[in-house]
């Protein structure tokens, strides 16, 4: 098949995994939220400040999520979450103990381009049979500067989504919401280095493995709410 035949299929699939994001998060209401954080294990940071000129530079995305996810292996960016937990930012994390900050203010101006890349829920780690409408779900998106490289290749293979008028992460003016919704988490890619200089580290418990995992969590197969018919 032919590139642009390729990217027609992909797109087509990723229109039906919006769909079925936007109607998993149908209801509930949005949380005023003014910054992204990153949690990862001290040593991570240690040595970003020793050996990186204290620059957080994006990396490859691994394969976790939807095994069709177009940026699996082929976009660069940083994970950050932005979900609260009861109006305020969750105290523990699974990725590890040290969080960093950034202002949303500073990565979604005007100049930003916002994408949808993926809707998922990971594999339980007991009872692999059991497949419920409760278990936590997550969306991805991508946070772009307007003209790089990182954009052009969104604006071929993902959604873009319009910012003052989606159902996960809005800016209006100078104001951010993001959705609260039970057992959703809006995680975002940002595809630019993050200098760390001036940042602000603190301390988090952790649960689960305390660490990502290498090579990433595939997305469960079988669940109703997240999947979609393969389209060849």
């Amino acid at each position: 098949m032919a590139e642009g035949g390729s990217i027609d299929v992909e797109k087509e699939y990723l229109k039906k995994l919006l769909r079925k994001a936007e109607d998993h998060c149908s209801k509930g209401s949005f949380d005023n939220v003014s910054i992204l954080f990153r949690n990862k294990p001290s040593s991570y940071f240690d040595d970003i400040r020793q050996n990186h000129n204290n620059i957080m530079e994006p990396y490859l995305k691994d394969n976790g999520g939807d095994q069709r996810c177009p940026i699996n292996g082929r976009l660069k960016g940083l994970f950050f979450n932005v979900t609260l937990k009861n109006g305020s930012l969750p105290n523990m994390s699974p990725f590890g103990d040290t969080r960093v900050k950034v202002q949303l203010s500073e990565v979604f101006d005007d100049s930003a381009k916002l994408y949808f890349a993926d809707f998922y829920c990971k594999p339980p780690r007991r009872s692999p049979r059991r497949i419920t409408r409760t278990r936590a779900h997550y969306v991805t998106l991508v946070l772009t500067r307007s003209g790089s490289e990182a954009d052009s290749f969104c604006n071929m293979h993902l959604l873009k989504l319009d910012s003052c008028s989606n159902k996960f992460l809005i800016k209006t003016f100078s104001t951010y919401r993001t959705k609260d919704c039970p057992r959703v988490h809006v995680e975002v890619m940002y595809t630019e280095a993050v200098n760390m200089t001036d940042r602000d580290l603190s301390k988090t418990g952790t649960f689960g493995r305390g660490h990502s995992t290498q090579g990433g969590i595939g997305k469960t197969v079988g669940c109703s709410m997240c999947n979609v018919e393969d389209i060849s």
